[in-house]
């Protein structure tokens, strides 16, 4: 993959994490233009980065690039608002700042030393996966699953420290990242034979995944502004969102699809384990495609199934915002 595709797919992945972001966050905060771009140009500098770098081979596939892609994106945001941003925490429920027991740690050296630990901790850890030349084949089926879901494994642990000294430890929440992660890195196995890629692409997949899901097919605010008021009309920056995550969804599929074509024909075992993952890709892009580009109803947050912010009296401003957020 030449680079000018490398960062066709950086952008389109940070597109999808950009708008599902404006889309929750900007009737609590305003929609951010400066954040939304932020997205794209570290989507795109990473991509590069994966190119130049060559941190994965050249015939790996499609969807592995845009898992990896992704990760790199979400790792990098996460890290600077954890470590490095010095903005006023009061507008949240759940700390976006590293935190021990729900309180922040505002002092500057502490973070930036954590943060350059969870930085070379999480260099050395794909460095050491590298190395490890056997792949999921030389591994048993429940050690490779464990492997495969230790992208969402991370994403849990990580979740439960920041959010449940908040809202307490929720036991499904905990798993839902670990299972979705592990399914993916056993879609992907066919892709790649590198374990280290598996990992970090099956993660990447996985926050999209659940994503897109919390944000436009589950309904309620985001945890982060649980009970916090809403201060801020912004449905026309949320339907340019919907409609941009949407079609990133069909553009995929559309991917998806021109690979599935140019393997038709005669094909080994393996192979055809591939089209079969290709298959399930493409069901899944589709319809999550057609779930958030179907209608407004289907994409807009429902007041009643939310919190407290959600559910104002009517005829407020935020009401209005929420309920008809495209009309």
């Amino acid at each position: 993959m030449n680079e000018l595709c490398l960062a066709v797919v950086g952008a389109l992945t940070a597109l999808h994490a950009a708008t599902w972001g404006g889309f929750k966050d900007s009737p609590f905060e305003g929609f951010r233009g400066s954040s939304f771009l932020r997205s794209v140009v570290l989507g795109v500098g990473w991509a590069l980065l994966v190119g130049h770098l060559r941190l994965i081979a050249p015939s790996t596939g499609l969807l592995v690039v845009v898992g990896v892609c992704y990760t790199g994106e979400r790792l990098a945001t996460e890290w600077w608002k954890a470590i490095l941003r010095d903005d006023g925490q009061s507008a949240y429920s759940i700390p976006m700042r590293l935190a021990v027991r729900g309180r922040t740690v505002d002092a500057r050296l502490p973070r930036y030393a954590v943060g350059a630990l969870v930085a070379v901790g999480l260099v050395t850890a794909w460095l050491l996966a590298s190395r490890f030349g056997g792949g999921v084949g030389a591994l048993t089926w429940w050690l490779a699953s464990i492997v495969l879901g230790s992208g969402g494994w991370l994403t849990a642990f990580g979740g439960a420290w920041k959010d449940a000294p908040v809202e307490g430890f929720q036991l499904r929440k905990f798993f839902r990242s670990p299972v979705v992660a592990t399914a993916w890195g056993w879609l992907l196995v066919p892709f790649t034979p590198s374990v280290a890629v598996l990992v970090v692409a099956a993660g990447g997949l996985s926050v999209a995944t659940i994503e897109t899901y919390k944000t436009y097919l589950a309904g309620g605010p985001p945890g982060k502004f649980a009970g916090k008021p809403i201060r801020f009309q912004v449905s026309e920056a949320r339907e340019r969102c919907r409609r941009i995550h949407g079609a990133v969804y069909g553009v995929l599929a559309v991917a998806v699809a021109a690979e599935l074509l140019d393997r038709s024909g005669p094909e080994g075992t393996g192979q055809l384990i591939g089209n079969a993952d290709l298959l399930i890709v493409l069901s899944w892009a589709t319809c999550f495609a057609a779930l958030v580009l179907a209608s407004p109803k289907s994409a807009t947050v429902e007041p009643s199934r939310g919190s407290d912010p959600w559910t104002q009296s009517p005829g407020s401003l935020t009401d209005v915002d929420i309920r008809g957020a495209s009309s």
